[in-house]
């Protein structure tokens, strides 16, 4: 499967990166068509998070399938899925619609870990961290384009037939990176490599148990993006609050961030975690994560705001490809499906647990009370990154 590694990881790039965009078009306008159908924002965010719920449940059974049918029928399945939770969400008139429809988005997510489990199996100890952050790169340039091409769809004036369009633009990009990775994209995991129908699968909680260095940086994934969907479901409230922006300024935010973290992903990430080894570099990427969520906590103005945002692409793109890369290094090749839905699974629950709690501290505390929450999550996730006194290496744990 080596052998043709750069054109699999092309086209696994270009999946990535339309399937995405369109889960970017939708993002930023999700909070403001809530408030549009009459819910607070802790419902919001509840509701946010219900595509996280979704996930957290199917995210090891994807990863375990697509360790025996290959990664393929899985990108494809969960790309067929996500369209028609948009085109659900088109059609939703509450807001207990718009969450179910969240919820059957994330039930059928198995994409994302089938994506990264393809990415480990065409990568080797020296490509991992590069392959790894061309995934993330992906994920990036979906997220200048997406939130662009939303916050234009959408109008300057929101209306109900604006969140439509959105939602059948973001149905038409998941349709469109299905068909991509359907006819581009060839298997990576050999049939030999597969683990057969008859061989028992391991738990998770097996898997985490039996290799702690895993559960280790399951749990930094987990407090990393607990702190990252705290920051996500909440943005577009703060910045109303607090900036007074609409959906269209957040949407061309979230594009510019995109961007930044689409450059530091797509190349600087790799050759950092190279140079001072993966876990350093994780570490590195969480204190300025946790700096930005400060900065953000401290910001009333746009320039104060900025200086955060700046901060928090630099944080995103170092720890994001990085702790990847770690995690795929505690799998075996007949594993490989299920250790990274075991990284799905953790980022799910973070993505679970942030905005159960985002909303409740907007509507309690004021604007800035998630980001205080935020920083120290992330703190926590930099304490639970540091290697123990004994760890022989930097880049297995």
């Amino acid at each position: 499967m080596k052998s043709s590694s750069p054109r699999s990881l092309a086209a696994l790039f270009g999946v990535v990166l339309v399937g995405m965009t369109g889960f970017g078009v939708f993002l930023p306008i999700f909070p403001f068509l809530a408030l549009h159908l009459g819910a607070s924002p802790t419902t919001t965010t509840i509701a946010m998070g219900a595509y996280s719920l979704g996930q957290l449940v199917s995210a090891p059974f994807w990863g375990r399938l697509s360790d025996r049918v290959g990664r393929k029928p899985i990108l494809i399945t969960g790309l067929l899925g996500a369209c028609a939770s948009y085109l659900m969400l088109a059609h939703a008139d509450s807001i207990w619609m718009l969450g179910g429809a969240r919820l059957f988005g994330g039930l059928m997510a198995g994409n994302i870990g089938a994506a990264f489990a393809a990415a480990a199996d065409l990568a080797d100890e020296r490509t991992r961290a590069r392959n790894m952050g061309m995934l993330g790169a992906g994920v990036g340039l979906g997220f200048i384009a997406g939130p662009a091409f939303g916050a234009m769809l959408i109008g300057a004036t929101p209306d109900t037939a604006g969140y439509v369009r959105v939602c059948y633009a973001s149905a038409a990009f998941a349709i469109g990176a299905a068909l991509l990775a359907l006819i581009l994209f060839g298997e990576t995991l050999a049939k030999d490599a597969r683990r057969g129908a008859d061989q028992p699968h391991v738990s998770r909680w097996a898997l985490l148990s039996s290799r702690p260095i895993l559960a280790r940086f399951a749990a930094v994934m987990f407090l990393m993006i607990a702190a990252q969907a705290l920051m996500e479901t909440t943005f577009g409230l703060w910045a109303n609050a607090v900036l007074h922006w609409g959906p269209r300024e957040v949407g061309w935010t979230l594009a510019a961030l995109g961007f930044g973290a689409a450059l530091l992903q797509g190349g600087v990430a790799g050759r950092a975690a190279h140079a001072i080894g993966e876990r350093v570099t994780v570490m590195i990427g969480l204190a300025l994560f946790a700096l930005a969520f400060g900065g953000l906590a401290l910001a009333h103005a746009p320039a104060g705001a900025i200086a955060a945002l700046v901060a928090l692409v630099l944080g995103v793109g170092l720890s994001t490809p990085a702790l990847q890369s770690l995690i795929a290094a505690q799998a075996q090749a007949e594993d490989r499906g299920a250790v990274m839905g075991i990284s799905q699974a953790a980022a799910a629950l973070g993505r679970v647990a942030g905005p159960l709690g985002a909303g409740a501290l907007f509507d309690g505390f004021g604007p800035s009370a998630p980001y205080v929450v935020g920083a120290l999550v992330l703190l926590s996730a930099l304490f639970v990154s540091a290697p123990p006194a004994s760890a022989p290496s930097l880049s297995r744990g």
